[in-house]
């Protein structure tokens, strides 16, 4: 348990974004999200006179994390961020366009497995040519983010 809240500790140190960097460089928190790549199962097969087109708004844009919050009371770690993240539609895409979703995340982490005991992802402001229908994206962009949370999470307390 104590390696693991030396990992835990040390990774929310290194996701704080640094007051030293150039405010356009992700910190490590943007970075880890990037890598989810969590706009990647945004697209969908659409089906009209016989012709079947995939289409998506499958690729990562942006991400911005506006704040982090992270507390330890005993063997759990509470920790909430709000961000936001941006798809866009690929360059050869017929219909190019895109959206914004700023998300609010809470999770708890029992810190002797190492593993997450509660997690809310909740959209609460869109935005984008596409915003009107991340709403009925929401469970993909949510469960994206929750796989990606809970690698990260893995990787911190591996040791």
């Amino acid at each position: 348990m104590r390696n693991c809240f030396g990992q835990l500790a040390a990774g929310v140190f290194f996701l704080q974004p640094s007051c030293i960097a150039n405010a356009q460089v992700p910190n490590a928190l943007e970075r880890a999200i990037e890598d989810a790549q969590p706009c990647r199962s945004l697209k969908t097969k659409v089906s009209s006179f016989g012709i079947s087109v995939e289409v998506g708004v499958d690729k990562l844009d942006s991400v911005k994390i506006e704040n982090l919050q992270f507390s330890v009371n005993g063997n759990t770690a509470e920790a909430s961020a709000r961000g936001t993240l941006a798809c866009k539609t690929s360059d050869e895409a017929l219909v190019k366009g895109g959206f914004s979703a700023t998300a609010e995340v809470r999770l708890k982490v029992d810190l002797t497995t190492c593993k997450m005991t509660e997690t809310s992802i909740e959209i609460v402001k869109t935005g984008g040519r596409f915003g009107d229908i991340v709403k009925g994206l929401e469970t993909e962009i949510s469960g994206a983010l929750r796989r990606s949370l809970a690698k990260n999470l893995a990787k911190l307390c591996e040791k």
